[in-house]
C-alpha cells in the first residue's frame, strides 16, 4: 500500500509535533540574541520538529492496540493498516537519525542530550506508566515541560540558571495538568475503554489543578521579572493576574461543578491561558531583538 503525505502527517501527528518544536525555539530566541535565520535557530526547530515527530511515530507503534480500541483515535494509519508497525518504526528512527544528526552538527552537546533525554523519557517512562500508574500525567508534565530547557541548552550552559527559564518551565509544567484534565475528563470513557490508569476523582483533579495555579502564578511573574522593559514588566503581571482568574480559576471552579459537562471549556481556557503567556514572551523577543538592532 502507498504512504501518502497524510499517513505520514497523522502518524507523526505533525500539528502537534509542530507545536512541541515552537516551545524549545522561542525559549532559544527568548534567552540567546540569534538571528531568526540563522543557520542554530534552524537547528533548533527543525532537531526539535524531528524529534518530536520521531516521538509520537513511536508511541503510535507502541500504543496501537489501545488506539485501535479509542474513538478519537482509532483512525490512526496503524489500527486501520495503511502502515505498518514496522514502516511505523522505521519512518520514526529515520526523524530521530535527522534530528540527532542536526543537533550533533550546529548547537551544544547538552542540547543534544537533553533532546534525547525528552524522547526517551517520553517513550520509556510515560507512555509505560501510561498502562499502570496515574502518576504518568505529573510525569508527562514534566517530560513536557522539558523543551523550554532544550531550548535554553542550545544558547549556553549558563542560560540553564537564568530566572526566566525556570519560569518558563514551571509555566509549562502546570499547564499542561489543566490542559490534560480538560482532554481526560472530556474522552474519559474512551481512556478507561483502553486501560488507560488516570485520576478519576475530580476532587482529586481539581486540587491537582489548584496547586498548578498557584505554580502557574509565581512562575508568571518569574517570568514577568526577565521582560527587557518596565512597561511590558508590569502589563505582563497584569495579563497573568487576569489570565489566572479568568481562564484558570473559573475554569476550575466550573469543572468542580460538572466535570464531564465543563472539561471542553477548561481544555479551551488553557489555550487562551498559553497563548496570552507566550505573546508576551514573543513580544519581548521582538522588543529586544529591535534594541539590539538599533544599537548597531
Amino acid at each position: 500500500m502507498k504512504i501518502t503525505i497524510t499517513d505520514l502527517k497523522n502518524l507523526c501527528k505533525f500539528s502537534l509535533a509542530s507545536g512541541n518544536a515552537v516551545i524549545p525555539f522561542i525559549s532559544y530566541m527568548y534567552l540567546g540574541n540569534d538571528n531568526l535565520f540563522s543557520l542554530k535557530s534552524f537547528s533548533v526547530f527543525s532537531g526539535s520538529l524531528f524529534m518530536a515527530m520521531a516521538s509520537q511515530a513511536f508511541n503510535q507503534v507502541i500504543e496501537w492496540k489501545q488506539d485501535k480500541i479509542m474513538t478519537r483515535t482509532c483512525n490512526r494509519p496503524i489500527p486501520i493498516q495503511r502502515l505498518t508497525r514496522m514502516q511505523g518504526g522505521l519512518i520514526g528512527f529515520a526523524f530521530y537519525t535527522v534530528s540527532n544528526v542536526l543537533m550533533y552538527n550546529y548547537l551544544p552537546i547538552n542540547a543534544l542530550v537533553i533532546n534525547n533525554l525528552i524522547f526517551f523519557s517520553y517513550l520509556g517512562i510515560y507512555t509505560t506508566l501510561k498502562t499502570r500508574s496515574p502518576i504518568n500525567t505529573l510525569i508527562g508534565a514534566v517530560i513536557g515541560a522539558l523543551p523550554v530547557v532544550l531550548g535554553a541548552a542550545c544558547v549556553n550552559y549558563d542560560s540553564l540558571y537564568n530566572l526566566g527559564m525556570w519560569g518558563n518551565f514551571g509555566f509549562m509544567f502546570s499547564w499542561q495538568i489543566n490542559h490534560f484534565y480538560g482532554i481526560y475528563w472530556k474522552y474519559q470513557k474512551d481512556y478507561l475503554r483502553a486501560g488507560f490508569k488516570m485520576i478519576n476523582d475530580s476532587t482529586v483533579a481539581s486540587r491537582h489543578m489548584k496547586i498548578c495555579l498557584a505554580i502557574n502564578g509565581f512562575s508568571w511573574l518569574g517570568t514577568a521579572s526577565q521582560h527587557s522593559q518596565p512597561e511590558l514588566k508590569f502589563i505582563s503581571c497584569i495579563s497573568g493576574l487576569l489570565s489566572l482568574y479568568f481562564w484558570n480559576y473559573r475554569a476550575i471552579k466550573l469543572f468542580e461543578s460538572d466535570p464531564s459537562k465543563n472539561a471542553n471549556y477548561l481544555k479551551k481556557a488553557s489555550y487562551n491561558f498559553f497563548l496570552v503567556y507566550y505573546a508576551l514572551l514573543l513580544l519581548d523577543i521582538g522588543i529586544k531583538r529591535n534594541q539590539e538592532k538599533l544599537n548597531h
